[in-house]
C-alpha cells in the first residue's frame, strides 16, 4: 500500500486541486508463477491538471478455480477500501467515485464476486461503486499498469 510519503503527496495534490474529481480503482493480473500483480490507483482529475497515483504489490494466487476469481476480485476491493481508509479525512467532503473491476454479466469470470464486491464497498465506504463497463479507473487505468513490465 502507499507509504507515508506518497500519502502526503496525495493529500497535497488533492488540497492544491479542490475542484478535482477523485476516482479510486484496482485491477490485477495473474502471472505464470502463481503470483498476482495488484495495482491500486487514485486518479485526481480536472480539466487542466490531473494525476494518477499508483501502488503495485504482488501476492500469491488463492483462487481454487482460476476461471472464477472470487478471492482475487475481493482482494482488489479490499485494496481500494484500505486506500479509502488512509485518505478518508480528505475524501469525505470531496467528489469521488469507487470503480471496481467486476462484471454484472453472469457469463464473465469476475461476476462471481459482483454482489459481494458491491456490498463490501457499500458497507466499508458507504458509496455505490461503479462497475464494468463504466469502471474505467479500474478497467483501464489500473489495468494498464498491471500489463506494464516495469
Amino acid at each position: 500500500m502507499f507509504n507515508q510519503k506518497e500519502i502526503q503527496e496525495i493529500f497535497a495534490f488533492i488540497n492544491d486541486n479542490p475542484d478535482a474529481k477523485i476516482y479510486l480503482g484496482a485491477d490485477s493480473q495473474r502471472s505464470k508463477h502463481k503470483k498476482v500483480k495488484f495495482v491500486t490507483v487514485l486518479v485526481v482529475y480536472q480539466k487542466d491538471k490531473s494525476k494518477i497515483f499508483k501502488d503495485i504489490c504482488y501476492e500469491k494466487v488463492t483462487d481454487a478455480k482460476l476461471s472464477r476469481p472470487f478471492n482475487r476480485m475481493m482482494r482488489e476491493v479490499s485494496l481500494i477500501t484500505e486506500l479509502y481508509t488512509l485518505l478518508e479525512d480528505i475524501l469525505i467532503d470531496r467528489d469521488f467515485e469507487v470503480h471496481i473491476d467486476v462484471n454484472p454479466n453472469e457469463g464473465e469470470g469476475s461476476n462471481v464476486a459482483y454482489n459481494a464486491a458491491k456490498g463490501m464497498v457499500w458497507g466499508m465506504i458507504g458509496v455505490q461503486p461503479i462497475t464494468k463497463p463504466d469502471a474505467w479507473a479500474a478497467s483501464h487505468c489500473a489495468d494498464r499498469f498491471t500489463k506494464d513490465k516495469r
